[in-house]
């Protein structure tokens, strides 16, 4: 486990094509299915972001061949001031995605591991993500991992 350098941007690229694919086949009205090269674009962008700000990161998972297997986007933040919530700091995964190929291996399990490591050493007490609908293999995975129900976020077209 490492954290994500410009070499890895377009295996970060394809991770998040699949990322994007998937949400799209999930949510085809909420989400546009990817254009070719946008993944490498929004990898880019979130490679740029996490090096600028100590509160992001990327780490990446690497194969025996040192090739980007799963990577684990994270960011770090403070609950908004709020007379009902409880300030406190959390850790928030933006995207989790192992390569297809590579899934079933434990690379998922250790990037969260690694993910939660870095989030308590950024001084967070809770790590939250989000699981859109329909994704019943994420549901399963983070169930297993002792993750919960929080909250639900309901929508209805118009």
């Amino acid at each position: 486990m490492r954290a994500a350098v410009d070499g890895d941007l377009d295996a970060l690229g394809r991770l998040w094509h699949e990322a994007d694919a998937l949400h799209a086949q999930l949510s085809p009205g909420f989400f546009r299915h990817p254009e070719a090269g946008r993944g490498r674009q929004r990898a880019d962008e979130a490679l740029r972001d996490a090096a600028e700000s100590e509160h992001e990161t990327i780490l990446v998972a690497v194969d025996g061949k040192s090739a980007v297997a799963g990577a684990c986007h994270i960011q770090i933040y403070d609950t908004p001031v709020g007379h009902t919530m409880v300030p406190q700091r959390r850790g928030h995964i933006e995207t989790l995605i192992v390569a297809r190929a590579q899934r079933r291996r434990g690379i998922g399990r250790a990037l969260m591991s690694a993910a939660t490591e870095w989030a308590r050493g950024h001084g967070a007490h809770q790590l939250l993500l989000t699981v859109w609908a329909g994704n019943a293999d994420a549901e399963r995975f983070y169930a297993a991992l002792g993750y919960r129900t929080i909250s639900q976020v309901l929508g209805t077209d118009l």
